[in-house]
């Protein structure tokens, strides 16, 4: 489906009219945003009803795949931003357990809606509008075993049918805090699938005769990649509360899946939005996104915790006007640094991230790194360097054509060779025009010794963002992007095991971790432990987080088994795009990392 094309609509009805017939329509269009109201000069449709609002409700739409090859249908959002509120019915029963919790009402403070069909909003007593998809979207379903997992809290947190997005982990669809009706992000991953589809070499431990260093296991074996992401994605998250990072909510989990919900981001990524924008950004507009970015790496960073994989895919936008607050997501590669004193200690090993944005250490590609030695926390910035590279000309700095018969070899020696001589070229249609600063900004960050490349902190205080005429202008942005982020709600038991009574399949594997908590209800921890001892579906266990003492040996064999990349495709390759923090066509699918070991708590 294309920007121009009409991907819905909404029915205006009247009071006094006849409340099945609608003779007025108000298209919707893919990518489009307008607004609804009072005042003409600021409105696509207007009513003269003093109880409504000059601009009282905003639409916008998000496409992620305008090939359509992605399975994920276009999100039309509803935002209200009147005075007196919006009546938002639900048309949906299943996302409801009655007549009053179908009602929702919409205010400034409670953020866009996604809209399903039939959905209706009452903005006035004389005005409901009903909302109208050109093709009503399938319901994406659950397996019977899911079915029977999520009815064991549904009570609490609703998991529909309403797909934001697929990958090879599984999907994401909306979920539903039942308390507060607010939506939520949900991504399913189920762990029986990703291990049907791991290649079974790499869920072997090494074997042995290599010169990198190994850790004793004992009888600890692993967990399929595509699985045990996703703990080292809660893990972080769970500790963390900053506007411009994902706030997690609640995660359940069994033996078959993982339910994890966050806060719904309906602005689309940054990827996305430069595509909508269809050019180059200037300084301005740049530079307040990536101070945002730069706001949460600095808070990462100084919680030791490596992103490992920034890229516009993973920068959420919570609305789709300038000036959004920006969000980070996709912690499935981070990594927390161990709190040692060596040097040797503090660097990581393992070959992750996307192509086009990973600095040339993290595949040894990088001349002044000894081979062996990994890298450190300055491949944030590298990211960083690209993105803003890419956010200020419109082009990847370092890519390859899709007809490169090896394009992930053609990026990397790309980086290694790090010629940015193009930001300085007077004569180039784009970099000719950007300003001194932003270019010496990018020239700081795109550098091979890592000692040299600018610390988070240094970037903050760099002359782009401290000029003396923009700095309080920027600030005042800021502010403004964030002001109504409210800092994530202490949850008692972020992370709960599912109590299934019985399950139709054999549990797939023996777990135990120190991120899933015991059972909340009365059930005999043996007889449950033996079920999962007794499974033979895998020969495998689970991975422990390594120890600090462990940390440097971990990171080494993590860097023997894990391949290449998680992607292994970029942005030349067809993917799937997600909804919300999932894959596109440069990433395989929105992986995270787990260690499950169950019987510890978090």
């Amino acid at each position: 489906m294309m920007a121009d094309d009409v991907v819905g609509c909404l029915e205006v009805h009247l009071a006094g009219e006849d409340s099945l017939v609608s003779q007025d329509l108000i298209d919707v269009h893919g990518n489009e945003q307008f607004y609804l109201g009072r005042n003409p000069a600021l409105c696509e449709r207007h009513w003269l009803d003093p109880t409504i609002s000059n601009k009282h409700l905003q639409i916008h739409c998000i496409l992620y795949d305008e090939s359509g090859g992605d399975g994920v249908p276009p999100l039309v959002y509803a935002t209200d931003v009147s005075s007196n509120g919006t009546l938002l019915t639900k048309n949906n029963t299943a996302c409801a357990t009655s007549l009053a919790s179908r009602e929702v009402f919409m205010t400034r403070k409670r953020g866009a809606f996604l809209l399903s069909d039939g959905d209706e909003l009452r903005i006035s007593d004389s005005v409901t509008l009903i909302y109208r998809e050109t093709e009503p979207h399938a319901e994406s379903p659950l397996t019977k075993t899911q079915e029977k997992e999520v009815s064991q809290f549904a009570s609490r947190y609703l998991v529909t049918g309403r797909l934001l997005g697929k990958g090879g982990f599984g999907k994401v669809v909306i979920g539903i805090h039942q308390k507060s009706q607010r939506q939520l992000a949900c991504k399913v991953v189920n762990m029986r699938e990703s291990c049907r589809k791991e290649a079974i070499p790499n869920l072997r431990l090494p074997t042995g005769g290599g010169t990198q260093p190994s850790v004793s296991h004992g009888s600890v074996k692993r967990w399929p990649s595509k699985v045990t992401r996703c703990s080292r994605e809660f893990k972080i998250l769970q500790n963390l509360s900053h506007p411009n990072i994902i706030s997690i909510e609640k995660v359940f989990w069994s033996s078959n899946t993982i339910y994890l919900f966050q806060e719904l981001i309906t602005g689309g990524d940054l990827f996305s939005y430069m595509e909508r924008k269809g050019r180059s950004m200037n300084s301005i507009d740049a530079a307040v996104i990536i101070l945002q970015i730069l706001k949460a790496i600095d808070y990462l960073h100084d919680r030791d915790i490596v992103h490992r994989d920034l890229k516009p895919d993973n920068i959420l936008l919570s609305c789709p006007d300038d000036g959004a607050r920006i969000v980070l997501t996709d912690f499935g590669s981070a990594r927390v640094m161990p709190k040692a004193t060596t040097d040797e200690r503090r660097r990581m090993f393992t070959k992750t991230g996307t192509m086009e944005y990973i600095a040339p250490e993290v595949y040894e590609m990088n001349k002044t790194c000894p081979k062996g030695s990994g890298y450190t926390k300055a491949v944030d910035m590298w990211s960083i360097g690209v993105i803003t590279a890419s956010l200020l000309s419109n082009e990847a700095l370092f890519a390859a054509s899709c007809y490169e018969p090896d394009p992930h070899t053609t990026i990397l020696a790309l980086a290694a060779k790090c010629d940015i001589s193009i930001v300085d070229d007077d004569t180039h249609a784009v970099w000719s025009k950007v300003g001194n600063k932003p270019k010496d900004f990018i020239k700081n960050l795109l550098v091979l010794r890592e000692e040299d490349r600018m610390s988070v902190k240094e970037a903050l205080k760099h002359s782009w963002f401290t000029n003396p005429y923009l700095a309080e202008e920027f600030e005042a942005l800021y502010a403004r992007s964030i002001r109504d982020w409210q800092p994530r709600r202490t949850v008692p038991r972020l992370v709960e095991l599912i109590a299934m009574p019985m399950l139709d399949e054999e549990p797939l594997l023996q777990t135990r971790s120190q991120c899933f908590q015991r059972p909340s209800v009365r059930t005999s921890f043996p007889q449950f432990q033996e079920r999962f001892i007794g499974s033979q579906d895998w020969n495998l266990s689970v991975v422990y987080p390594p120890s600090e003492e462990e940390s440097v040996a971990a990171e080494h064999e993590e860097a023997q088994y894990e391949g290449p990349s998680r992607y292994d495709q970029h942005s030349f390759e067809l993917g799937t795009r997600s909804g919300h923090d999932g894959p596109h066509p440069s990433s395989d699918a929105s992986t995270s990392q787990l260690s499950l070991e169950l019987g510890e708590s978090c």
